[in-house]
């Protein structure tokens, strides 16, 4: 691969490779001004053939962090990313990483720049409620979860600037991530979740599909949106199986749409014992009575749980209405999302085979079972604390 110096001024020289040609017949060549003494020019052609030789130059306009940001949520974003996750990115893009990156050119961005990002990041605060307070607002620094999903949002879309041959790097990578203590989550254990069953019996007709939701999650382990997107259609009365195929999502811009479900793992087939059977023939039935009641002006979305018209439920209205629930019957208050985390304890417990349990939660790869879904049971960590006592002190009179 052929390589000139030209002398340009006192101490400066222009650098010029030459790649052959392209397709279209026309010359590739690569030029890059360097300053300093004839042998440091020498030395940097050197450099400079090998970098073209290695696909390591790129030529063209670079484009500001701003500019890449339109063209990654265009092409990238808002076509592979679901809804709700696109949002939220194009939400932390408008109000941290375009304030600060988006004059940047990003072929100029170092690794010092976004350590001096995430500095700042620490020293940031958010407005966010307190509760027991009416409503008020107060401010407290970012967490370190926020921060580093920040720095795996800009890690991603430069890589993906690398991808397109926009950069030949990604500066990033070189950035150690910020660290995030790992969130602690929460779950019922077994007598805790006979306690809420028990309850949830106490209920009124008018509570019956903020029941049969409860319940099914336990026995399911399924996902908020998978619940809410749960059509009749899913449900295999005879064989007892229940079908993930959708999941249902709210955007304040979209209202509630459909979804496929989080990745290919998610869609799934799960089985569900005689009772969860009878509980939903009992449901259809009032089901259907509610869809008398409303004659036409019923909307026939085929959603197990829907509003009182027919219409799909807003997916927070089940976890909201469950919050206030266990706050009056007197057990810990946990989100939603941790019956999902129930499930998987109480069958962990219960021996049951691990790439079982990972299969019908919906995930990809059982460590993640493992690491995020997993905590023993209070009663099985009594028993490990007297496991040695009996095993070594038995004898002792």
């Amino acid at each position: 691969m052929a390589g000139s110096i030209e002398k340009r001024g006192k101490n400066s020289y222009r650098l010029t490779v030459s790649e052959g040609f392209d397709l279209n017949g026309n010359p590739m060549i690569h030029r890059k001004t360097v300053h300093g003494t004839k042998k440091d020019a020498e030395v940097e052609l050197a450099k400079f053939v090998t970098e073209v030789q290695n696909g390591l130059v790129i030529d063209g306009k670079s484009l500001r962090f701003s500019e890449f940001t339109e063209i990654w949520k265009r092409d990238y974003g808002s076509k592979e990313l679901a809804p709700t996750t696109y949002k939220r990115y194009c939400r932390m893009l408008e109000t941290r990483l375009l304030p600060y990156f988006g004059h940047f050119y990003i072929n100029k961005i170092k690794p010092t720049d976004i350590m001096k990002f995430y500095d700042l990041l620490q020293k940031d605060t958010q407005l966010v409620r307190k509760s027991g307070n009416n409503g008020e607002k107060t401010k407290k620094p970012l967490s370190g979860k926020t921060i580093l999903e920040h720095h795996r949002l800009l890690r991603a879309m430069l890589h993906k600037a690398v991808y397109w041959q926009l950069i030949v790097s990604n500066p990033a990578e070189r950035v150690q991530a910020p660290k995030a203590r790992k969130p602690k989550r929460r779950s019922y254990d077994d007598e805790q979740t006979k306690i809420l069953l028990e309850n949830l019996e106490l209920l009124s007709i008018e509570d019956t599909k903020y029941k049969v939701a409860i319940i099914l999650t336990i026995f399911t382990g399924v996902r908020l949106g998978e619940l809410m997107g749960l059509e009749w259609q899913d449900v295999d009365f005879k064989n007892g199986i229940i079908s993930i195929n959708r999941s249902s999502q709210y955007l304040s811009d979209m209202g509630v749409f459909t979804k496929t479900p989080k990745t290919e793992s998610s869609i799934r087939e799960i089985a569900i014992p005689e009772f969860i059977i009878s509980l939903l023939e009992e449901y259809k039935l009032w089901y259907e009575e509610q869809k008398s009641i409303y004659g036409e002006l019923w909307s026939n979305s085929d959603r197990l749980f829907v509003q009182a018209d027919g219409k799909p439920m807003h997916p927070s209205s089940i976890s909201k209405w469950f919050v206030r629930y266990v706050s009056t019957i007197g057990l810990p208050v946990i989100n939603f999302h941790g019956l999902r985390h129930t499930n998987a304890s109480l069958l962990v417990a219960q021996n049951v085979d691990i790439a079982v349990i990972s299969a019908r939660l919906g995930h990809a790869q059982i460590s993640t079972t493992l690491d995020f879904y997993v905590h023993p049971l209070l009663s099985h960590n009594r028993k490990a604390g007297y496991a040695l006592e009996n095993l070594l002190l038995s004898t002792r009179s």
